[in-house]
């Protein structure tokens, strides 16, 4: 009777791993689940939509994927690997292979579509590139995935189109964690929010390139289309804090208001990225934001940063780094030059209507042989120094007859020069944390879980923070200088 007994427990315990699939693994680290086929891709969407999340499970690609094997007829349509109920928690190892043919073609109302429709606080995505097909839908909609709670790294959208009603990214349709080393190809559309990686970001994104068209009526960015602002969780309004970092847009970005070449709306942070493109709106364009900081009191900050591209304002408001800025808005240590048309009114050199704080800011014409750029770039670099936290930011230099912004190596950042999708150009030491000052705010951003203790500078400890892991934490504070993990810091 024992071994009866233990017989059913082990075969129990043995379904539970036992997943209705023809991959070949372990699902370990060491021995993935092999994935070769579409069918196998298939069968993970429907393991993951019915309901398991593979966390702690790992998957390989094994070679290019094409999913057109899957259609019988042209309304077929691609079932994300996810939902809005059910999450991808695995970690899925692209190794550089192609996913090709993804068709999605939803025309009434649904949620989350793309390659992955929802990739969980715990999933994580990798060297993977998607390469053709179209992804058309309702809301929410991404190249790779629609929904991003984890991690996408190191990959890029070639020439796989997204259009959707609201809310549409070349990699992600909502990043809520981390997006790094990633690049879009594809043209990507939305009537409300759509950016080149993604449409909002409530997370950080991080040495992330666009080379193609983006357009929206409202909300729309190289980068993204709203970094930042409120977000609706759990039927509760929260302030979301959004950061983008060492981010390029090539392209052009086109639509009617909230129009900017990294961001639509910038409601968080935007340091150490530049704009190549065109950048085109009826009103509130600029070469970096459309609109700068919230009407709340919601920091919106704009950090050494430039643009080279034209910027033209069918109507009202538009300038070379923002187009209108609210209270909140802080713009510090930023180049641009002066291609900058407006039709009507507002149009004052880098910020078409400034309400904010402005600080070190330089507007040239094109290349000028009489132009003495050094001194610029002096004085660029000289506000770095002076800052407490100065390894938050890139050196600028000027070659070429342009701007630019230099590798820690010394190397020069000129963008045109550098794929972000294949060379990881800006890897910080993942082990400190990243502090940012603002008025009357501290922001932490940490690589895990950790707590940290604000000082005062006479080394009185003021209180104890708790951190997540890959996310941003934002801190009130009484003006002064504070020390935090031995950084001095001063809010303003």
């Amino acid at each position: 009777m024992k071994r009866i007994i233990l017989t059913i427990i082990s075969l129990n315990v043995l379904s539970l791993f036992s997943y209705s699939n023809s991959w070949k693994g372990l699902g370990t680290e060491d021995e993935p689940y092999l994935i070769s086929s579409p069918q196998q891709m298939a069968e993970l969407a429907e393991e993951v939509n019915n309901g398991t999340d593979f966390q702690n499970i790992f998957f390989s690609l094994t070679n290019d994927i094409d999913l057109s094997e899957l259609y019988k007829d042209s309304l077929d349509s691609w079932t994300p690997i996810g939902s809005a109920s059910y999450d991808f928690d695995g970690t899925f190892l692209g190794n550089n292979y192609i996913v090709n043919n993804i068709h999605i073609n939803v025309e009434e109302d649904g949620f989350y579509f793309g390659l992955f429709g929802s990739i969980g606080e715990h999933g994580a995505v990798q060297d993977l590139t998607i390469e053709s097909g179209i992804i058309h839908s309702t809301l929410w909609s991404g190249g790779i995935a629609a929904i991003n709670s984890g991690i996408i790294s190191n990959c890029r959208n070639i020439n796989c189109s997204v259009n959707s009603w609201r809310y549409a990214g070349g990699i992600c349709g909502v990043n809520l964690n981390t997006i790094t080393n990633c690049s879009n190809l594809a043209e990507v559309y939305s009537s409300l929010c759509s950016g080149g990686i993604c449409s909002y970001n409530y997370g950080t994104i991080t040495n992330c390139t666009n080379r193609q068209g983006i357009t929206s009526n409202k909300g729309c960015g190289g980068i993204c289309g709203y970094n930042g602002g409120f977000a609706d969780i759990s039927n509760c309004y929260n302030v979301k804090i959004g950061f983008i970092d060492n981010c390029t847009n090539h392209s052009s970005i086109m639509g009617d208001e909230k129009i900017g070449g990294i961001a639509g709306r910038n409601d968080g942070f935007i340091v150490n990225s530049r704009n190549n493109g065109v950048i085109n709106g009826d009103q509130q364009v600029g070469g970096i934001a459309g609109v700068n900081g919230g009407f709340d009191g919601v920091i919106g900050n704009i950090t050494n940063s430039f643009n080279l591209g034209n910027v033209i304002g069918r109507d009202t408001f538009a300038g070379g780094i923002v187009g209108f800025g609210n209270q909140a808005s802080e713009i510090l240590n930023v180049y641009t030059t002066d291609n900058i048309h407006c039709v009507n009114t507002s149009t004052t050199d880098y910020i078409g209507e400034d309400n904010g704080l402005r600080e070190n800011c330089f507007i040239l014409h094109q290349y000028d042989e009489t132009t003495n750029y050094d001194s610029i770039v002096n004085q660029l670099n000289h506000w770095i120094t002076i800052q407490p936290n100065q390894d938050s930011y890139l050196k600028w230099g000027f070659e070429n007859n342009k701007f630019c912004t230099i590798m820690p190596d010394t190397t020069m950042r000129d963008s045109t020069l550098y794929d972000h999708a294949n060379i990881p150009l800006y890897n910080k030491n993942l082990d400190d944390i990243k502090i940012f000052c603002g008025k009357g705010y501290l922001y932490i951003i940490s690589p895990a879980r950790q707590s940290v203790v604000v000082y005062s500078v006479d080394g009185k400890a003021i209180r104890s923070v708790d951190l997540s892991a890959n996310a941003m934490t934002r801190i009130r504070l009484e003006k002064g200088v504070y020390i935090v993990n031995g950084q001095k810091v001063v809010v303003y």
